[in-house]
């Protein structure tokens, strides 16, 4: 369910609300990127793709894991093929060093 509204307060206003979540939901993608030993995997890239067209498939969203190794896509679109290629580069990293002038 979702709601989507704007709110933009004045100077020491206090503004107050009810909200009501509408139905139906759109379809969301959320998916964890785990190692060989089950440890998440954080700043994996998730990219999701439309695919099983006649064009090429089309990037239709992209998505960084977030320290679990979370990510989300959404919404989509139902009854649409979707794709999902994940890339994650876990070698040791360095900073380099810039020469002071």
């Amino acid at each position: 369910m979702q709601s989507i509204f704007y709110v933009r307060p004045s100077a020491q206003e206090i503004v107050e609300t009810a909200v009501t979540l509408r139905e139906p939901d759109p379809p969301v993608l959320l998916g964890t990127v785990t190692d060989d030993s089950g440890k998440p995997v954080s700043h994996a890239l998730a990219v999701l793709y439309a695919s099983g067209g006649v064009q090429p498939d089309t990037v239709a969203g992209i998505s960084c894991t977030d320290a679990q190794g979370r990510f989300f896509f959404g919404p989509l679109e139902a009854g649409v093929l979707y794709e999902v290629r994940i890339q994650a580069d876990t070698r040791p990293r360095r900073v380099l060093e810039q020469p002071e002038e």
